[in-house]
């Protein structure tokens, strides 16, 4: 029976082992997958986080008007496994160490990100395209600035053009003849 005071005393001086949550901060570790978060600025509207989502949390809709995309994160369907993050190639969707999502029964349907995002416009016809972020931009358009901003058709135009030989002329051939 002795043994069990002494390790009961050292317990009772040594305070609770567990975390005091709701009235202390609980230690988030540093890998912890928390809620998502999206950024709309480095979003180019692929939709690969949408197909790799298995809960079906991520929903695009094109807004009535056709000027962007209306895109929603649900978390409450959000099952924090990361593969919407860890797909997406721009890193527009991360995930954050807040798993502070506790809410009312009736406030279930606010338990979402809304964010609009706009598409690009082709900088030769003025045609819809998907959209070209700063960062994307930085990373890939100085190498090919001019059709960057372009629609498939008017790239497919712009290099169809570079790539056809300039026909000789009529004059400078008849003479180099003679």
């Amino acid at each position: 029976m002795l043994p069990f005071l002494k390790i009961m005393v050292k317990n009772l001086l040594a305070g609770p082992s567990t975390e005091a949550f709701p009235f202390a901060p609980a230690h988030t570790p540093a890998r912890f997958r928390g809620k998502a978060n999206h950024d709309k600025n480095k979003c180019i509207l692929c939709g690969i986080c949408r197909h790799v989502c298995a809960a079906g949390a991520i929903q695009m809709r094109v807004v009535e008007d056709g000027s962007g995309v209306e895109y929603v994160l649900w978390h409450n369907s959000c099952v924090f496994c990361g593969l919407c993050a860890h797909y997406c190639p721009t890193k527009a969707l991360t995930m954050t160490d807040d798993w502070h999502l506790a809410h009312r029964g009736e406030d279930r349907f606010a338990v979402r990100e809304d964010s609009f995002v706009r598409y690009g416009q082709c900088s030769t016809c003025g045609a819809r395209i998907q959209p070209r972020p700063a960062v994307i931009v930085e990373a890939l358009g100085t190498r090919y600035p001019d059709r960057f901003m372009m629609c498939p058709s008017c790239k497919r135009e712009s290099l169809a053009k570079r790539s056809v030989p300039a026909k000789p002329d009529m004059e400078t051939s008849e003479t180099s003849d003679e």
